[in-house]
Formats: structure tokens, sequence, C-alpha cells
């Protein structure tokens, strides 16, 4: 039977005995930490939420997704069936450990996996991968012959007999109906054209980025966050376009890892130009390194020195 409970937070856990209070409310620390272990160390659910046993499932190139594994117990790699909004579809089970398999509360309905794929499986998703790739060879064709300045980035399946999407990707908006009846008649399916930008095509296409490992929005990155050539300046980088840019061409998605810590580090050093005193005498700040907790300093008698930001006193401007 699918592991899955409904909690009321307020009174019990299937009827039984009633939520520990936390820490300071008349219950020991022992006995709370005991009870959020029972509950996978997830936090205190809203009133109504489900006790699954779920996987994260990647569907093809896109997001990693909780699905409800029922009594399965899926190991990461593994390749199933699970529901989505245009039937069966095939995902293989990731995440972080060994068993991706897990206890998590959510609210709502999680989609299910249907079952581990079979050798009957494997073959119809061998099929159709065929045909998308069929119509993506079409919908490129189409796009050079039509001299369409866009870059046709995947087609995929909507499901038997639904037809197929194609996503492209292009800076402009073109009128793109020759594009549509030229793939359409080369195949002999039913096609969408669906425009997405460059982020999305480099995370459906896949590479390797400067770093000299598989691009992040190919493997972990469920969603893109926004990201400004500030986080560039406030890590101390140089504003170089082509060091800071991806192979979509945009700013590397990996600027913002670490703009919270270097944000909150750069309350605690002075700003470049502030004056500082030192045990040499005073002068500006000249340059700063975050990570090291270093101010570089140019003393007013010419002297340019390095100091611990602890051992520098701020001076104003």
């Amino acid at each position: 039977m699918t592991e899955h409970r409904k909690l009321d937070v307020v009174g019990s856990v299937d009827g039984g005995a009633r939520l520990p209070a936390r820490e300071g409310q008349g219950r020991s620390a022992d006995a709370w930490r005991a009870f959020e272990m029972e509950l996978a160390d997830e936090a205190l659910p809203e009133a109504g939420a489900l006790l699954y046993n779920a996987a994260g499932v990647r569907v093809e190139t896109g997001r990693v997704t909780d699905h409800d594994a029922g009594d399965g117990v899926y190991p990461r790699g593994a390749r199933v069936v699970c529901e989505s909004p245009h039937g069966p579809a095939h995902g293989v089970v990731t995440g972080v450990v060994v068993v991706a398999s897990r206890r998590m509360l959510a609210t709502g309905r999680l989609p299910r996996i249907l079952h581990a794929s079979t050798d009957d499986d494997r073959a119809a998703e061998a099929d159709v991968r065929a045909r998308e790739q069929t119509v993506y060879v079409a919908a490129h064709q189409a796009a050079l012959d039509l001299g369409l300045p866009v870059k046709v980035v995947r087609a995929e399946s909507m499901g038997a007999g639904q037809g197929y999407v194609v996503y492209f990707a292009s800076e402009d908006r073109l009128p793109f109906r020759d594009l549509l009846t030229r793939v359409s008649e080369a195949t002999g399916e039913r096609v969408e054209l669906r425009q997405v930008g460059m982020r999305d095509a480099a995370k459906v296409v896949g590479g390797v980025g400067p770093c000299g490992l598989q691009l992040c929005c190919n493997t972990f990155l469920s969603e893109f966050a926004p990201i400004t050539i500030k986080m560039a300046k406030d890590q101390g980088l140089g504003v170089n376009p082509q060091k800071l840019s991806g192979v979509c061409g945009r700013l590397l998605c990996c600027l913002v890892y670490e703009e919270a810590y270097y944000r909150a580090q750069r309350q605690l050093v002075p700003g470049v130009g502030e004056r500082v005193g030192t045990d040499r005498g005073e002068g500006r700040v000249r340059d700063v390194d975050v990570l090291q907790m270093l101010v570089k300093v140019q003393l007013d008698s010419g002297e340019a020195v390095t100091r611990p930001v602890a051992d520098v006193s701020r001076k104003g401007r």
C-alpha cells in the first residue's frame, strides 16, 4: 500500500499520539528530535499534508520533480515509467544518495511512478526517440531552407497520437508559419513550435562549462536564478564577457552560488577608496580580498601594505 498518511498538525498522526511540543513548551529536546527523525527531518507540515515515499525523477531533459514511489524502493539511476501531463513518460530516478527514495511531506497529490521500465517499455521508448529525431532533423532542414536565424533545440512527443513539439531558440520574433507548414508536411505529424531562451537551449543540449564539468543546468539546476554583472563585481572578478559567459552566451549560473556569502563578507571589510589606519600609518583602501579577509592599503607616504581586516581601523571617506 502506498505510504502516505494525512497529518493533522493540531491533533495527531494517524489518530495516534499527539505531536510533541517544541523544546521550551513542556517537551524535552530529545523527544522533539526523535519526532523529527521519524518524519525524515522535515519541518512541521501544513494541515492536510501527506507523508509520501517519494523519489526524484528526471523525465528526459526536464527538471527533477518528486514522484510518489508507492511501496517501491528505486536506486539512483533506475529507469521508470511515471505519470506526466501527456500520459505515461519514461524517466530516470536521481538523487544525492544511493537509494533515491525517501519520505517527504507534501500538500496535494504527487505524480506517481507507475512501475520500473521493462524491456517492452525500453523498446517503445526507443521507437519514440527515433521518431523525435526524425521530426528534429526535418525541422532543422526546414529552418535552413527558409534561411531563418533560429536554433532548433529538440523535438518532443506529446504522447501517442498527439503529435510533437519542436523547441527552438531565437533572439528575434519571426513569422514561423512557413516553418511549421514545412515540418508538418515533411513528417506527416501534427507539430507545434515553441520558442525558448538560450539558457533553456543549453539545458537541453548540454555540454561542458569552462570549469571542465558538465553544465549545471543540464545536471542539477531545476530553475534559473536572475544573474547580474554586479555579482561578478562583488566577487572581485574582472568584467570580461568572454570569461563570465557560459556556452549559452549568458552570464554563468555559478556566479549566484556564492553571492550571498560575498555580500555578507563585504559588510565586514572597508570599501575600496575608504580611509583606514594601519600599524604603518593611514591611507586609502586600494583593494580587498574577501575570501582571505585581507586589505591592500595605499599609505599617505606612498607605500602599499597588505593587512588583515582585523588589523585596520576605519577612518571614513
